[in-house]
């Protein structure tokens, strides 16, 4: 299999600033030495996470058809020859999503809705109901976003795939942990991109940590940026099955396992 290089972007979100946002994701690359095949971008990357209202954040999200955020992010793909995995707020008929666009050189090409919901996602957004998972390059590759990895019951529905791209808002350590436990129960890589910066509401202000990072099929840490802004690119060379699954089916003997329990 090819080898396939994932650059990570962990951006200072400006709340409600979508195109200093963009322009943000612009400079940073034009500034690197190297743009990966893949380029993964924070959840919600263009507004912010966190507001007084939903009406605040409704009135951000694009339909896909035709949306700002999506066309400057299919030019960039030109420019720099990548594929962008970014969270955008999404609007479809009467309904907001908090999903993650898979955008290439000619557009859209895939998205996923966030199926986990936290208080502000349900004050927010309607559920996604459905996966996505995609080839790129000889790549299989699934998507989750932030609160998602905390459960396996999405998680493990994507046994089949090499690679978790995991755009995030976090604010503390703990869902490091529970990404590093996800790649090290599947055998998967799980690239995990953080924000820093704040969202500040009236009742409150949230800070996120950065400390994006990558792990492996053995759980091992490949990589980890501090808590600013930056960009880093990654070659993932080894995409084999993690040896703690030599000689086993995963899912044959959880299947097991469920049966004895029953």
């Amino acid at each position: 299999m090819k080898n396939t290089s994932f650059t990570i972007i962990q951006l200072n979100v400006a709340q409600k600033e979508k195109n200093k946002n963009i322009a943000a994701v612009n400079k940073i690359l034009a500034e690197s030495t190297a743009v990966g095949d893949i380029t993964l971008l924070p959840e919600l990357f263009s507004t912010g996470y966190l507001f007084d209202s939903a009406e605040e954040i409704h009135s951000l999200s694009e339909e896909f058809s035709r949306s700002h955020t999506i066309n400057c992010l299919s030019e960039m793909a030109r420019t720099y020859e990548t594929m962008f995995v970014a969270g955008i707020a999404e609007k479809e008929g009467d309904e907001y999503y908090n999903t993650v666009a898979v955008v290439d050189q000619k557009g859209l090409r895939y998205k996923y809705r966030k199926i986990s919901q936290n208080q502000f996602d349900k004050q927010y957004f309607s559920r996604g109901d459905s996966l996505l998972t995609f080839e790129h390059k000889g790549l299989k590759i699934g998507v989750a976003i932030c609160f998602d990895i905390w459960f396996p019951e999405i998680m493990r529905k994507y046994k089949d795939v090499d690679v978790i791209l995991h755009p995030a808002n976090f604010g503390g350590q703990h869902s490091f942990a529970v990404a590093q436990a996800r790649a090290l129960e599947s055998g998967q890589h799980v690239v995990t991109c953080n924000r820093v910066g704040e969202d500040i509401t009236t009742a409150f202000t949230a800070k996120y940590c950065g400390g994006s990072r990558v792990y492996s099929p053995k759980g091992e840490m490949l990589f980890q940026l501090d808590g600013n802004e930056a960009c880093k690119t990654l070659v993932l060379e080894d995409l084999s099955l993690a040896p703690q699954f030599s000689g086993i089916c995963p899912q044959s003997e959880m299947d097991a396992i469920s049966k004895v329990l029953s």
